[in-house]
């Protein structure tokens, strides 16, 4: 704009000075009358300079119909203007005017355009799908199945055969534990499979040349262009080397976890009894730990408490509260 303003003003200027013959006044004159017409142009600016950004054709339009207004001006108020050197500084102030106020307002010849279009067609935003593709972990941790119930996922998912497979032979561990494990994955997976807000593939492929389910995954989600959902951090770190985009579940849990100040009031169930003989404690929906002071005697019961503390630590954090009285 100041590249504009400089031009603009020395085309006053050099107006003035070429045509003072045609308008009867001294070269001394006209200079003058230039830097005059600069001069108001400037402070007109002030007054309006905290008009709104712009675009270059609504200041062309401003201008041109500025100068029209203009134009009828000094036609009908002719007896007013002492000279025809007036009459063109006074047109040269109106079309700066609406070239500054249509430069400034451009967003108004946007909406008119946008009415106008709107009008004749009906637009439909088209999303690329980007598919999401549930690893071992993501399905016998089981949040994934609300994130999906709760539309927070908007594509297809993609669950490869060896996935399957690999969930199977967890499920057929000898091993207690991973066994319970791999059989949640598998009721995870079938209330995925139930529900209605996804699309759900279980992909049949393989990759015979990769021994690991970790560099599989990776090869998968790489070749359908999708986004690889798990909780493995070691993972993680392989997909992000080899650019592989990841959606981490445990990093969305934390920043959808329950913010708490000291001071805050928070109702809570006591659970069980703390380390010293007069604390109970409870959880948050999140998981997060909160030991309550003198809280051992309402064990099985709904408390307000009030936070006094909170401990961060590398694992996680955990909340100490009072009862409130």
């Amino acid at each position: 704009m100041s590249k504009f303003r400089f031009i603009y003003s020395g085309l006053i200027i050099a107006a003035f000075m070429l045509f003072h013959t045609q308008l009867s006044i001294d070269l001394a004159y006209a200079i003058v009358y230039g830097l005059g017409v600069v001069l108001l142009i400037n402070i007109i600016e002030i007054f309006i300079s905290d008009l709104r950004s712009t675009k270059i054709l609504s200041g062309f339009i401003g201008g041109l119909i500025f100068l029209l207004i203009s134009y009828f001006l000094t036609k009908t108020f002719e007896t007013f203007f002492l000279n025809d050197a007036v009459k063109l500084g006074f047109n040269f102030i109106f079309g700066y005017i609406g070239i500054f106020i249509g430069y400034k307002n451009y967003y108004l010849i946007d909406y008119l355009f946008q009415k106008l279009i709107r009008k004749d067609k009906n637009y439909k935003t088209k999303i690329t799908e980007i598919p999401k593709i549930l690893d071992t972990s993501s399905l016998i941790d089981g949040r994934i199945y609300d994130i999906i119930a709760s539309n927070f996922i908007e594509s297809k998912i993609l669950i490869p055969s060896f996935v399957l497979k690999e969930l199977q032979n967890i499920a057929d561990s000898h091993d207690h534990f991973r066994r319970q494990k791999g059989k949640r994955g598998l009721d995870i997976l079938k209330k995925i499979q139930e529900q209605k807000n996804n699309e759900v593939e279980v992909v049949d492929i393989d990759f015979p040349t990769l021994n690991n389910v970790d560099d599989k995954l990776v090869e998968f989600t790489k070749q359908v262009g999708g986004k690889l959902v798990t909780t493995d951090y070691n993972l993680i770190k392989v997909a992000e080397i080899k650019s592989i985009k990841c959606m981490n579940i445990n990093q969305l849990a934390l920043a959808l976890r329950q913010t708490i100040f000291p001071q805050d009031e928070i109702n809570i169930f006591i659970q069980k009894e703390g380390k010293e003989p007069s604390q109970g404690v409870g959880y948050l929906d999140d998981g997060t730990l909160v030991v309550i002071e003198n809280g051992r005697s309402l064990i099985g019961k709904n408390q307000d408490i009030v936070v006094t503390s909170i401990l961060q630590s590398d694992s996680g954090r955990i909340i100490f509260g009072k009862i409130k009285q």
